[in-house]
């Protein structure tokens, strides 16, 4: 399940980065191809697709051992419910 949601999350972000090129595309040339409210809306899209392919990338990578640096807003998510050491040290070996 989470391969798919990998690969929804990648086509997502293809097609957002494709509509924000046509979007700025079309500024340069002065047209207006949609207003400022709609590409905002088209870069968080992009954005949160992208942030998810990190997550779920760094967690595959820590999970196997292979995370060379830490990541702390992802190693909180990844880090709930479970017991953290008194120092805040994580479980990245």
């Amino acid at each position: 399940m989470r391969t798919l949601a990998s690969w929804g999350a990648f086509v997502v972000a293809v097609a957002s980065f494709s509509r924000l090129w046509q979007g700025v595309r079309a500024a340069l040339d002065g047209d207006r191809l949609y207003g400022p409210l709609e590409g905002l809306g088209w870069m968080v899209v992009f954005l949160g697709a992208m942030a998810y392919l990190a997550f779920v990338i760094y967690a595959a990578d820590r999970a196997s051992g292979r995370a060379k640096r830490r990541i702390p807003v992802f190693d909180r998510l990844l880090d709930r419910g479970e017991r953290v050491s008194p120092r805040g040290a994580s479980s990245l070996r």
